[in-house]
Formats: C-alpha cells, sequence, structure tokens
C-alpha cells in the first residue's frame, strides 16, 4: 500500500493506474504460461496414448492378416 501511495504522489492517478495495469498484465502472462504448459503435457499425454493404441492395431492387424493367410490356403509351403 506504501507502493501505491509512492506512486500516486509522484505520478498521479496516471501512475496508479499504469501500476495497476503493469501487475494485470503480469499476472495475466504467468497464467498463460500456466495454461500452455497444462496445454503442451496434456498434448504429449494424448499423442503417446495415441501411439500405444496405433502400435496395438497394427500389431492386431498383422496377426489378422496371417491368420486369413492360412486360413485361405494362401501360406507358402
Amino acid at each position: 500500500m506504501d507502493f501505491i501511495q509512492y506512486v500516486g504522489s509522484i505520478g498521479g492517478i496516471a501512475g496508479v493506474l499504469a501500476v495497476l495495469m503493469f501487475w494485470q498484465y503480469r499476472h495475466l502472462v504467468n497464467q498463460m504460461r500456466i495454461d500452455r504448459k497444462f496445454m503442451e503435457d496434456r498434448l504429449t499425454q494424448v499423442l503417446k496414448e495415441y501411439n500405444e493404441a496405433f502400435k496395438d492395431n497394427t500389431k492386431i492387424l498383422s496377426e489378422l492378416y496371417t491368420y486369413l493367410k492360412a486360413r485361405n490356403g494362401m501360406a507358402k509351403r
């Protein structure tokens, strides 16, 4: 509170408003950094889950292909 009174005595109401705007801007930037970090972590997790599911699907499809080849008599002898 002493700081705001000091700024008010030097710069008047414009100085106080400038300091308040600066604090609000700084808070907004910090919040945006936190949000961005959260979004990046979430996207990394989604990509990791997608890659695991893709790997499982590829394995299942290759097993199905092998089974169908053997079932239809198309396997090499």
